[in-house]
């Protein structure tokens, strides 16, 4: 029986893992510069199945953590994904305050558009 040594450390080491390489650096790139510019990219040689699952799961985390909003398409035929990334968040226009002080509510007349008017459907059940 060989001898153990138990002994305390104030935390866990550090965990790296071998993807954060310079193809993750690429891929975060190319998100971020898509989102700049509208520019469409793609990776070749990507088999159906596993390697695709993994890639655009990559790829939608990479986005995620950058604020990004991602589209991802895959060619089957020619083994390609291609991804677009977009600002998740719009920019706002500042909207102005208006005024109601000359517009008198008696003149005002008020009354349902047919197209408006909320059409109440029946679903059916079905019987067990």
């Amino acid at each position: 029986m060989s001898n153990i040594n138990i002994k305390p450390v104030d935390s866990f080491p550090t965990i790296t893992r071998s993807r954060a390489s310079a193809e993750l650096q690429q891929i975060i790139d190319s998100l971020v510069m898509s989102a700049n510019t509208g520019q469409i990219f793609s990776i070749e040689n990507i088999e159906a199945g596993n390697a695709y699952n993994s890639m655009q799961q990559r790829i939608r985390t990479q986005a995620k953590k950058h604020n990004l909003k991602v589209m991802i398409s895959f060619d089957k035929s020619n083994n390609t994904l291609y991804y677009k990334a977009s600002s998740a968040f719009k920019e706002k226009v500042p909207v102005q305050a208006v005024e109601f002080d000359d517009v008198e509510l008696d003149d005002v007349e008020i009354s349902p558009a047919d197209d408006m008017v909320e059409k109440k459907t029946t679903r059916s059940r079905s019987s067990k």
